[in-house]
């Protein structure tokens, strides 16, 4: 098959995809469906500015003056494997839930912090959930927090059992009061992540330092799985997502 009719068929795909999340009872242009969806749809923003090139090209290849159209130029492979990959990702958006899930450890509001520490210099976590003894979700501890506890509390320390210092007490020191963390239900989409770290770096909310993935992403649900920036960072350097 030429490069140029795996062009064709691919971009089709994606048309037929923007069409369905449109819901459009009449016909739309595809860079207009683009800037449509795109404002509404996490994955469809992320491809947008491709979407949007890749109709030029599909425009300068295809002669519609003619009947049948006829092509009149071919594309380079790259680029007809990078609208393909599109293509395959919009028909079937890879979720949250397998990609992510995994065992996550929570920690009580009356566990010892020195525990936490223990665990921390084990394992190198550096994000814990925190549910109170009836397992009511109380906000996410984290190394940031401890250090801040520290800073303030390092004279109580020394005097004192550190044993007896509970997760709940390093806890107050928590500034984002919670909104360091977000929960996600398991259907949603890997953009929907991406998205979600994007809005809190560009508005006056603390810095997402996880996003706790549930069922149907209620806080009193069990934890299916996490998500650190590390995670998106790392799978948009592998993947260009």
């Amino acid at each position: 098959m030429r490069l140029s009719e795996r062009f064709i068929m691919a971009y089709n795909r994606i048309d037929k995809q923007l069409q369905k999340r449109a819901r459009l009872d009449h016909y739309v242009g595809f860079s207009q469906l683009v800037r449509r969806v795109a404002r509404n749809d996490s994955m469809f923003a992320q491809f947008a500015d491709d979407l949007l090139e890749y109709a030029e090209l599909r425009n300068a290849i295809v002669h519609e003056l003619v009947e049948p159209e006829r092509i009149i130029a071919e594309p380079h492979p790259s680029v007809v494997e990078h609208i393909e990959q599109i293509a395959a990702i919009v028909e079937k958006p890879p979720l949250v839930i397998p990609k992510f899930q995994r065992e996550v450890h929570t920690v009580c509001s009356e566990d010892s912090i020195l525990e936490v520490m223990a665990f921390i210099r084990e394992h190198g976590y550096t994000q814990f959930p925190v549910y109170d003894k009836d397992g009511r979700f109380q906000g996410l501890l984290t190394d940031r927090c401890i250090a801040r506890w520290l800073t303030f509390e390092l004279e109580k320390v020394m005097v004192n059992v550190i044993e007896d210092i509970a997760v709940a007490d390093v806890m107050a020191y928590d500034k984002t009061r919670g909104d360091n963390v977000s929960f996600l239900p398991q259907t949603a989409t890997v953009f929907d992540a991406y998205s979600e770290f994007e809005y809190h770096l560009l508005s006056d909310y603390p810095r997402l330092e996880a996003l706790l993935i549930t069922r149907h992403g209620r806080k009193d649900e069990e934890l299916l799985g996490i998500i650190t920036p590390w995670d998106i960072f790392h799978l948009h350097a592998i993947n260009g997502i």
